[in-house]
């Protein structure tokens, strides 16, 4: 059980590779104010990105930088390809704290 819980732990802890940095994400999330609005909180069709769990934001933004996610993604695809993975995960950080 012992064994079960550590492993879990060290899953878990390995989700994120980089340490949060609040300047750097806050930063980082002005780019996406134009579409999304300030703080990710869009009042337009598009959707809102305040409070989203930052490893399904993550893994969205990794599919729109590698073209495998589908529907209207072209501005989000040439977007993303403009930041790190680091980066992606910086800004994913952020919007999860976002209230």
């Amino acid at each position: 059980m012992k064994k079960l819980a550590l492993s879990l732990f060290c899953l878990a802890s390995m989700s994120f590779a980089v340490e949060y940095d609040a300047v750097r994400g806050e930063m980082l999330s002005l780019s996406c104010a134009n579409c999304h609005g300030t703080n990710g909180k869009s009042t337009t069709t598009i959707p809102v990105i305040a409070g989203l769990d930052k490893n399904y934001m993550y893994q969205k933004l990794l599919d729109y930088k590698a073209g495998k996610s589908v529907g209207d993604t072209q501005m989000m695809q040439k977007h993303t390809k403009g930041f790190t993975d680091e980066e992606l995960e910086q800004l994913s950080y952020y919007f999860s704290k976002v209230k």
